[in-house]
């Protein structure tokens, strides 16, 4: 690893990517994304990791953040002639014609956000930032040098940089990569890896239930879910079935992590656990159940979305956004919740856009949550788009037991 870290930057010097260039990266769970990730830091470049984006995607997201190069193994339409291999089939190629030597002050990871109506969002992490969130990830979750992340989460994604690649970095916690999750295939995945640690999503843990699963190998003492709200009745039937206890983590690609549940127990009500170390969650205007807009400030919370603050270079796009969520070094969610007696985080909605169906105000999520209740149904995502007969219209996005699937309501 440490001879492909002297690659990566032997390559960056030699096509003259200089401390604020952005460098976008496509490739995905590889292990070339640990020493490109440390040398881009080392350089003070600013790391773009667009994941399982499409060409189109990554061609637009590569032209509005202002690449100077991109990471690829098939380089995209455009891309100039002017390419060094860092091994493994990987090139890091030049762009003909950057408009900027330097857009974001030294070594940041712009972390992007899901974008449902646009491009996604983009937060700049500072390396301090992504440290400090790997730092809390280590100490609220028990995880050490010795343990080994089984890794099925894309790379690209805030909760593998907080979860995988910072303790790697930090700490040298080994990984286990693999380039997506094969639920039948995960057992043995475990063994064959001696994987003592798997942050996973909650689909992953309903297909240990759909799938029946009697026992997990006994060197996997950690579960961990983020990225969605889990069905209780999956946590019950692992801890219940499988001995292992589901951990919920909350976090964003803005803040880091947020919330860590490290008890053991399995209430009636789910909840995500309590603050992480350095980090401060509030809830503002409460409603008429006490659940209020989730509100959060630490060490690991990003200044600004890329373009709207103070880590970009000035330029012509201004300062932040008044509806950026960023206020005064804290970051306002869109999620719901309210803290509890003992401390803990429990999530109630989030704040959603009213759809206006024939005259009619809709909130998305009360239609999400009674999607929730049916039968079969794992989760759900409602959003609103136009209708020429009704104004606009209500999409649902159901994941059910048998797959994904989509219906205009």
């Amino acid at each position: 690893m440490y001879a492909q870290y002297q690659a990566v930057g032997r390559a960056l010097r030699e096509l003259r990517v200089g401390p604020g260039a952005p460098v976008v990266t496509r490739v995905g769970n590889d292990s070339v994304f640990f020493p490109l990730f440390a040398a881009c830091m080392s350089a003070g470049a600013a790391l773009v990791a667009l994941g399982e984006a499409t060409d189109e995607e990554a061609a637009s997201i590569i032209a509005s953040c202002e690449a100077a190069a991109i990471v690829t193994e098939r380089p995209l339409p455009g891309a100039s002639a002017n390419s060094v291999s860092i091994g493994g089939g990987v090139q890091i190629v030049s762009l003909r014609s950057p408009r900027r030597a330097e857009v974001y002050a030294d070594s940041v990871v712009l972390k992007l956000t899901s974008g449902s109506t646009d491009l996604p969002k983009a937060a700049l992490a500072g390396i301090q930032h992504l440290v400090s969130d790997g730092r809390h990830v280590i100490e609220a979750m028990g995880i050490g040098p010795h343990d080994i992340n089984l890794a099925c989460i894309p790379l690209s994604h805030s909760y593998a940089l907080g979860n995988i690649v910072m303790p790697l970095l930090l700490q040298g916690t080994a990984v286990a990569l693999r380039q997506s999750f094969n639920p039948l295939q995960f057992p043995d995945d475990v063994r064959a890896a001696g994987a003592t640690v798997f942050p996973g999503v909650p689909f992953m843990f309903h297909r240990f239930r759909t799938l029946d699963f009697d026992r997990l190998p006994p060197c996997l003492r950690l579960l961990i879910t983020a990225g969605a709200r889990i069905d209780p009745a999956t946590v019950r039937w692992v801890h219940d079935r499988l001995g292992r206890k589901v951990h919920s983590f909350y976090g964003s690609s803005e803040t880091g992590g947020i919330t860590y549940d490290d008890s053991d127990d399995v209430p009636d009500g789910l909840h995500v656990g309590r603050p992480m170390p350095e980090t401060t969650v509030e809830t503002r205007d409460p409603d008429a159940t006490g659940a209020g807009r989730i509100v959060v400030s630490g060490t690991a919370v990003a200044p600004a979305y890329a373009g709207h603050g103070p880590v970009r270079a000035a330029g012509p796009r201004g300062p932040a956004a008044p509806d950026s969520g960023f206020v005064g070094g804290s970051f306002i969610t869109s999620d719901v919740g309210y803290l509890d007696a003992g401390g803990r985080l429990v999530m109630t909605g989030r704040v959603s856009p009213i759809v206006n169906v024939a005259g009619r105000k809709v909130d998305p999520a009360e239609v999400e949550r009674v999607l929730t209740e049916l039968p079969g149904v794992v989760d759900a995502r409602v959003v609103g788009t136009a209708c020429d007969r009704r104004g606009q219209q209500l999409v649902a996005f159901v994941v059910s037991e048998a797959g994904l699937n989509s219906v205009t309501l």
